[in-house]
């Protein structure tokens, strides 16, 4: 394997001249960068990027991890961040975690063993002392609100989401009110879940357990859990859904067992994905994007050893249309 020492034997220059030149330095006399870049033109030398990245102290690689790629929340949310590590020249690498805790902590020993700069949680199911512990090896940011004092955290206000919905859905003379989230140990299930129910004691709203979805995610989830709460002894009169998917698959069942929507049940989603306009789907309207590209640039900054706010937060927004 052709190595730095034959390149300046052929470029007649020394080693310490290939390693600039290598290393994009300023000061290498032009005729001399070009007898190297010959050579290594001449040898196809491939340089160890590994090991440049080393010597640099940095790799201009960034990580996120999500549970799903495929998910509509989370591919908008990697389109954000990739826009903004496009404008700091770094590169995005993605892993698909799949909600499962050891791919999550594998993961971290990128950060740990220096083979990334920083880390982003899309959504994570690590404990806060994992976090705590894994942050002393480089900057972390969450996605989510996170109850680690060492990780910096933009999130979207879900507590206020929930409540825009339950209080419309009480305008509409609702009062039996089910609940569909997606995964319930993460740091946005959490929130809706203890949000949803801290409401429905509040305003004294019925309740059934049989109401109560999770781990919810597609439209096909969506068309099975109908069949489950339509067909029961008893089902809810309005459904507050954590996915506008999920929620396009109960409409699509409930529609096909003869029912009206909005009149015979009420479904209210989270996302305004693109699906929810198809619909006419009433929605919680997320900032996703916006979301990705802060989460990169507060990243970005603390890797710079510029001061960020620990706690940043984004509002949501209610879509009125006829599903309610």
């Amino acid at each position: 394997m052709t190595n730095i020492t034959e390149i300046a034997k052929i470029a007649n220059v020394s080693r310490t001249t290939v390693s600039r030149v290598l290393n994009h330095h300023p000061y290498v006399k032009p005729e001399k960068r070009d007898a190297v870049l010959k050579a290594m033109k001449e040898l196809n030398y491939v340089p160890n990027f590994n090991a440049i990245n080393l010597s640099k102290g940095k790799t201009n690689v960034l990580g996120v991890i999500v549970p799903k790629i495929n998910h509509p929340f989370f591919s908008k949310l990697i389109a954000g961040l990739g826009e903004e590590c496009n404008k700091h020249n770094y590169s995005l690498l993605v892993h698909q975690t799949n909600n499962d805790l050891d791919q999550e902590l594998d993961f971290f020993n990128r950060l740990k063993y220096k083979l990334i700069d920083g880390l982003i949680l899309g959504s994570c199911i690590s404990p806060p002392d994992t976090l705590d512990e894994i942050s002393k090896f480089g900057k972390i940011v969450s996605c989510e609100a996170s109850e680690s004092k060492q990780v910096a955290s933009i999130f979207i206000n879900h507590e206020s989401g929930i409540k825009m919905a339950i209080d419309h859905l009480r305008i509409q003379g609702h009062q039996s009110i089910g609940l569909c989230i997606g995964n319930p140990k993460s740091g946005v299930g959490i929130s809706r879940k203890k949000s949803f129910f801290h409401f429905q004691k509040e305003y004294g709203l019925q309740w059934s357990d049989n109401w109560y979805f999770d781990e919810q995610y597609t439209i096909e989830d969506g068309i099975e859990i109908a069949k489950l709460f339509l067909n029961g002894s008893s089902r809810p009169t309005a459904m507050v859904v954590g996915s506008d998917y999920v929620a396009a698959g109960i409409i699509y069942e409930a529609k096909k067992q003869g029912l009206r929507i909005p009149e015979d049940l009420a479904v209210l989603g989270f996302d305004n994905q693109p699906i929810s306009k198809i619909i006419e789907l009433s929605t919680i309207h997320q900032p996703i994007k916006e979301l990705g590209q802060t989460a990169a640039n507060l990243l970005y900054n603390l890797i710079n050893n510029k001061e960020v706010p620990n706690i940043n937060k984004l509002e949501l927004q209610f879509i009125k249309r006829k599903s309610t």
